[in-house]
């Protein structure tokens, strides 16, 4: 049987030649297999999705955003590729459409919008099209996925990755084609290029895989374990070569233990996993509600208890995630852990799908299919995002009163004139300069002879007109020579007399 194979994939050209095949022959049936009304009602789902993340695309730029921005911005190549801290995605973006908060934010909205229909291919082919309608529109109104699509952070780039990883890794646990493996390695690896923390979803792909392998076949397990295990380690080496810019400007250590984590040690986090496990559960429920975080729980609980392919990737998730944290004496921030949304989503599909047909059996006689499903889908996708978009507004601190501020000094400077400003301020305002096409060297240099010093003064933030000046590397007896010149929620703008 394994020689069968293996001739007709020699026959039909080699794995390339055999994925496309297989690729063309999926697509039509898919859409073989797809009422146009049932298309219709997944593209409105997509298209939901899609402008509940625009609608968050304007919101005030966060810190994180601004300083890697700034930092990294008009450097070279090179020099970006070396530092993992700052997205290359969006430094092409921004140059290739000018300095905006869209161009900025762009990548990250394409790939949370491109991961939906995605992730409804998958676990339609996991488990049927009612489910991944119902999967898909629970994470169209998702508050953290709507969150993080809207910020230029990488994560959503993860999640893209991610659920390309299962797409080409259920094929090939199913075919045994050699480039289902590979595409399996470069989905895991371009993931962990936008993000580090990928790790966690790239071994529970192949934790995940594994377990599937075993649980589904006997005969050619050695063969499909051992492609698996070539998938492995060709994504060990696209990633070692993604990093090795980053080792040899920097070193191993670097990379391991960044200095902006600080010192990491065991007693601290024996001290304060619980605190962080804590406030991961805050940061999803914040978004849900207690009674529907609770509900989604017991969800999570019988879609493992009915369906074995989901209790595999249940224990998967887990596998990948808690071993690494034990062994990194760190519990990432809850934003990270936002790839763990669609697998719970998943399961809230399965256990609606089922307590739909329960009410259909036992209530509603003439609740067809379809029906049901559209209306669950709709029902879900109008609740989750009615509770997720309140909760997400302020939730991440955004500086709204330094666009304000680099508009109101649009022509107000003159060539020559400064900028005084203090951490946290001066990156989310340098930003906002450069999308008023304003010369970010005002805020970096000193005033040539003649030109006049502005003092940008953050009292939320514990800042006196005094600290800012001596930030600057002024007298604090030099505040007699300001005077208050405008003021905003956050921020005050203080001109020379």
């Amino acid at each position: 049987m394994e020689r069968n194979a293996n001739e007709a994939e020699e026959a039909r050209g080699g794995a390339w030649a055999m994925f496309r095949s297989d690729l063309r022959t999926g697509w039509a049936e898919l859409v073989k297999r797809t009422s146009r009304a049932h298309g219709r009602w997944v593209l409105l789902v997509m298209l939901a999705g899609t402008v509940l993340r625009v609608s968050q695309l304007w919101q005030g730029i966060t810190y994180d955003e601004a300083f890697t921005f700034t930092q990294y911005g008009d450097q070279s190549l090179g020099y970006i590729l070396s530092n993992y801290d700052h997205p290359v995605l969006t430094r092409w973006s921004t140059g290739l459409f000018g300095v905006h908060l869209w161009s900025l934010r762009l990548p990250a909205l394409l790939a949370g919008i491109l991961v939906l229909p995605l992730f409804y291919v998958f676990v339609r082919a996991m488990f049927n099209r009612y489910i991944a309608l119902l999967a898909m529109a629970i994470a169209a109104g998702s508050g953290a996925l709507i969150e993080y699509s809207a910020l230029a952070r990488g994560y959503s780039l993860t999640w893209l990755f991610m659920v390309l990883a299962w797409l080409a890794g259920r094929y090939h646990a199913k075919t045994g084609n050699a480039m289902g493996g590979v595409l399996v390695a470069v989905a895991n690896a371009l993931g962990m290029w936008a993000v580090p923390t990928m790790l966690y979803a790239a071994l529970g792909c192949y934790a995940w895989l594994a377990l599937y392998l075993v649980a589904n076949y006997r005969s050619s397990l050695g063969r499909r374990t051992a492609g698996l295990g070539l998938s492995f380690a060709l994504f060990l080496g696209l990633t070692a070569l993604a990093y090795t810019p980053v080792v040899v400007v920097h070193s191993v250590d670097h990379l391991l233990h960044h200095p902006l984590l600080g010192e990491v040690t065991w007693g601290g986090f024996v001290n304060s996993h619980q605190d962080r496990s804590f406030e991961l559960w805050a940061y999803f429920n914040d978004t849900a509600g207690t009674l529907l975080s609770a509900i989604g729980f017991l969800g999570v609980i019988y879609a493992a208890w009915i369906s074995s392919k989901y209790r595999i990737m249940l224990i998967t998730l887990v596998v990948g995630a808690v071993p690494l944290t034990v062994l990194q004496m760190n519990v990432a921030p809850p934003q990270v852990w936002t790839y763990v949304l669609f697998n719970l989503h998943m399961s809230s599909g399965i256990a609606l799908f089922y307590l739909l047909k329960l009410l259909q059996e036992r209530v509603f006689p003439k609740f067809g299919k379809r029906t049901r499903t559209v209306v669950g889908a709709w029902g879900m996708l109008v609740l989750m995002s009615a509770l997720g978009l309140p909760a997400i507004q302020g939730r991440v601190p955004r500086a709204d009163d330094a666009q304000q501020a680099a508009d109101f000094v649009n022509g107000l400077l003159r060539p020559g004139d400064r900028m005084l400003l203090e951490h946290p301020n001066e990156a989310a305002f340098t930003f906002y300069l450069l999308a008023d096409g304003l010369d970010p060297r005002v805020v970096a240099e000193a005033p040539v002879p003649g030109g006049r010093a502005f003092a940008l003064v953050g009292p939320a933030d514990g800042q006196t007109l005094a600290s800012v000046l001596k930030h600057n590397r002024m007298p604090a007896a030099d505040t007699a020579r300001f005077a208050l010149l405008k003021d905003w929620t956050r921020l005050e703008l203080w001109a020379p007399r």
